[in-house]
């Protein structure tokens, strides 16, 4: 079920700035909540957006830079597997959005559409493999990471019970 239909998950504050995002660079990938909230695989309010960019591509190249924003902050975290990657952050429309680049499998993604006002919006989100693999990697970091894996491991228990 996608839970980007429900404005109680995701807010016409998030969805303005995914339009900002969307009009300048149509074929980002979402990841994190709004990719889980997408497959249903979480049912809470998203509160930032993470978006995914080959690492061979700078930000002012594919446009992510040009968005209208308010800071722009830049750092290096670790994936998965511990290897160091950039995640650029800025606060669009007062919403926090990180852009993190990341190699090719981690830019698998697939198309969903969700509705807003009568309006259909089509955007490509991450599988969500890789972003329960970085809620389990970054558990220690916040303790939200460990609510939404709990959440997670229960709609799939609920999808496919065991005998």
């Amino acid at each position: 079920m996608n839970n980007l239909d429900n404005s109680e998950i995701l807010s016409d504050e998030i969805v303005s700035a995914i339009d900002l995002i969307i009009t300048q660079i149509p074929d980002v990938v979402f990841g994190g909540s709004i990719a889980l909230n997408a497959v249903g695989l979480l049912n809470r309010k998203v509160s930032d957006i993470d978006v995914f960019f080959p690492y061979s591509q700078s930000l002012s190249q594919n446009g992510f830079t040009q968005i209208p924003t308010t800071e722009i902050l830049s750092d290096t975290v670790t994936d998965t597997n511990g290897n160091p990657i950039q995640r650029t952050g800025l606060k669009v429309n007062g919403i926090k959005v990180c852009a993190f680049k990341v190699g090719d499998n981690e830019l698998q993604n697939s198309t969903v559409l969700f509705t807003r006002n009568g309006k259909v919006r089509k955007i490509n989100i991450q599988n969500v493999n890789y972003a329960i693999q970085a809620k389990i990697a970054y558990t220690s970091k916040n303790p939200k990471h460990k609510e939404d894996l709990k959440t997670i491991d229960k709609i799939l228990d609920e999808l496919f019970p065991s005998y």
